[in-house]
C-alpha cells in the first residue's frame, strides 16, 4: 500500500512538473512573439501641411479609420484595454505635448505605424489595426499625418502598456488577438487606390479602412434584403429596419460623419457582394 501511494505521488509530481514546463514554454513563446521585430519597406509620403490636407486627415481619422476611438478625440491617448490578470494597453498621445510622441516620431515613423503596425525599432504595435490601414493611399496617409501634426500639443502622463503572464499565455494559444500587423504581407506590391467616387471600388476601399470585416467577416454578410435607404438610416442613426437601435459597440456615431457619397459607395460595394 505504501509503495502504491509513493507511485501515485510520483505520478502527480511528474504531471505537475510537465504541466508547469508546458505553461512556461507557452509563456516564453508568447513573450517572444510579442517582442519580435519585423522588417518593413522604407517608404515615404508627401505631407502637404496645408489646411485642406489636414481637414481630409481629420475626416479620415474621425469618420473612417476611427483613430480617435483609441487615441481620443484630441489624439492625446488613453487606456484602451485594462483587464485584471491579462494586462493593460495604452494608445499613446500622438501630439507634441509632454508624454506625446508627436515631437519625436518622424513622418516615416508615423507612416510605418499606420500602414505596417510597427514602431521605429520594428516592434509590432499592440492592437493597432494596420491590417485595415495597409491599403491606405499615399495621399490619405499623408493627410492623416498632416492632421496629427496640426492638433494642439497636450501634456499627458499615461500609464505604460503591460501584458502580464496570463495575457501572454492566452495570446500564444490564440485566445487573445494582440498583433493585427501579423496579418500583413509588408512587402506585397501596393495596388493603385481607386479614385474617390460613387463606385463599389471606392466603397470597398472605405470599408477596408473602416475595418468592417473585423466584425462582419470577409463576406460582410447580414444585410440581405436591406435597401440603400435602410443602410443609410443605420449608419446615420444606428437604427435597424426593425426599429432596434444598435449599441455603440457598432461605431455608427463615427461612421455617421461620413459624407453621403462615401456611405452610398460603401452601399454599392455591399450590394455588389450580395449579388
Amino acid at each position: 500500500m505504501a509503495a502504491l501511494f509513493k507511485l501515485a505521488l510520483l505520478v502527480l509530481v511528474a504531471v505537475a512538473l510537465f504541466g508547469g514546463l508546458a505553461v512556461g514554454g507557452v509563456y516564453v513563446l508568447g513573450d517572444q512573439r510579442l517582442n519580435r521585430r519585423v522588417a518593413v519597406p522604407d517608404e515615404s509620403v508627401a505631407v502637404p501641411m496645408d489646411l485642406a490636407s489636414a481637414h481630409r486627415g481629420q475626416h479620415l481619422a474621425s469618420a473612417v479609420a476611427l483613430c480617435v476611438d483609441c487615441h481620443g478625440p484630441n489624439l492625446a491617448g488613453r487606456v484602451v484595454f485594462d483587464q485584471r490578470g491579462l494586462g493593460r494597453i495604452v494608445a499613446p498621445n500622438l501630439t507634441r505635448g509632454r508624454g506625446g510622441i508627436g515631437a519625436s516620431d518622424s513622418d516615416a515613423d508615423m507612416l510605418r505605424a499606420i500602414r505596417h503596425g510597427v514602431d521605429r525599432t520594428g516592434r509590432q504595435l499592440l492592437i493597432m489595426p494596420s491590417d485595415n490601414y495597409t491599403r491606405l493611399s499615399d495621399a490619405d496617409v499623408g493627410a492623416i499625418i498632416d492632421y496629427i501634426r496640426s492638433v494642439p500639443s497636450i501634456d499627458t502622463s499615461l500609464p505604460s502598456t503591460e501584458i502580464l503572464a496570463l495575457g501572454k499565455i492566452r495570446f500564444a494559444t490564440g485566445q487573445l488577438a494582440l498583433l493585427p500587423s501579423a496579418n500583413i504581407d509588408h512587402f506585397a506590391p501596393r495596388l493603385a487606390p481607386p479614385a474617390p467616387a460613387l463606385t463599389a471600388d471606392y466603397g470597398s476601399y472605405l470599408a477596408e479602412i473602416a475595418g468592417c470585416a473585423t466584425c462582419h467577416g470577409p463576406g460582410l454578410s447580414g444585410l440581405g434584403g436591406w435597401s440603400e435607404a435602410d443602410f443609410l438610416r443605420l449608419m446615420r442613426t444606428g437604427t435597424r429596419p426593425d426599429g432596434r437601435v444598435l449599441s455603440t459597440s457598432m461605431p455608427w456615431p463615427y461612421f455617421a460623419q461620413m459624407s453621403e457619397d462615401e456611405l452610398r459607395a460603401i452601399w454599392r460595394y455591399l450590394d455588389k457582394l450580395s449579388r
